[in-house]
């Protein structure tokens, strides 16, 4: 008997699990774009370094992720291969100012977001934390 490894990915739609072969991070774009998906492709940096590279994909809010790095602290998941659109979720809002920030309604408007939002901050601020040196690119494809 032959047996080979494949992965899958399993999304919970409220209803239902969801069962689908895992896909590369090229294929999952492919495929999604082919669906006419919103898609959202997000490449977390360390300085000047890439260190991950997502695919966010709006309309079945599950995802495809590719690290290229082995440093568990400069990529978007740590240790997380697999990660959940609530994994994704909380990746963003980690790369924003705290809902809880004294001064948060000042530092919106001066950003020029209306609400708490954490991708609308992250595309003001590029993800920037004063306390390293990652930051994220967004393009919307």
């Amino acid at each position: 008997m032959h047996l080979t490894e494949h992965k899958i990915d399993l999304c919970f739609d409220g209803d239902k699990i969801i069962i689908t072969p895992h896909l590369p991070l090229d294929s999952f774009i492919k495929a999604k774009k082919d669906a006419s998906h919103k898609l959202l492709l997000i490449e977390f940096f360390n300085g000047d370094i890439s260190c991950t590279k997502i695919c966010a994909d709006y309309t079945e809010q599950n995802l495809a992720v590719e690290n290229y790095t082995d440093h568990l602290v400069k990529t978007a998941f740590g240790k997380n291969e697999v990660p959940t659109w609530q994994d994704f979720e909380n990746f963003l809002e980690e790369r924003c100012i705290p809902r809880s920030r004294s001064g948060l309604r000042e530092y919106l408007e001066t950003i020029g977001v209306e609400e708490y939002d954490p991708l609308e901050i992250i595309k003001k601020t590029q993800g920037r934390m004063a306390e390293d040196d990652q930051w994220i690119r967004l393009e919307e494809i």
